[in-house]
């Protein structure tokens, strides 16, 4: 997808070090990952087995929830394309990385966080499936595990200027007061 295809361009020629992340939450939110997407590719091409995750969703949050998630695909895009070779699938900041303030990354620090809770939730509503939705939340609370520690590298590699960038910007969300 569109994350892959800027990760793999800014992982070029570059070894990948996974060892500040610590192996349990690496593992754990790339198995996560693959498996909630998995979760949706078979809601797709022959949901019956996964009848025991129902959960009666309203039809019309059910459509709410799908342009939510339409909507939400040129935020990623956008996103991305604003981090550009600065994505990288760890905590660990490269010295050629640059701190990105433009795009979406102007008033939330972690759109790209946001956006695949959001997705998996949205995804989650319109599936009708109560486990894809408590994926979701497991993978929500392990990203804000991570968060300190990336933002830790972040605070090491840009110092002032990442304080002042912290606070004018809303983690998740945009900071609506200053």
């Amino acid at each position: 997808g569109v994350v892959g295809t800027y990760r793999r361009k800014a992982q070029a020629g570059r070894r990948v070090d996974h060892s500040a992340e610590g192996p349990g939450l690496f593992i754990a939110l790339r198995l996560g990952g693959l498996f909630m997407w998995g979760y949706c590719f078979m809601y797709i091409v022959y949901p019956r087995p996964l009848d025991w995750s129902f959960l009666e969703v309203p039809s019309w949050l059910r459509w709410v929830a799908a342009a939510g998630v339409l909507v939400l695909i040129p935020f990623v895009v956008s996103s991305q394309k604003a981090l550009g070779r600065n994505v990288s699938p760890t905590v660990i900041t490269h010295e050629d990385h640059e701190l990105v303030t433009h795009g979406p990354y102007r008033w939330i620090r972690n759109p790209l966080y946001t956006a695949a809770g959001l997705l998996f939730t949205g995804l989650g509503l319109v599936a009708a499936s109560w486990f894809l939705i408590g994926a979701a939340a497991v993978a929500v609370a392990l990203v804000r595990l991570r968060l300190p520690k990336e933002e830790a590298q972040l605070e090491a590699r840009f110092g002032q200027e990442y304080r002042d960038y912290v606070s004018r910007t809303g983690r998740f969300l945009p900071k609506w007061s200053r």
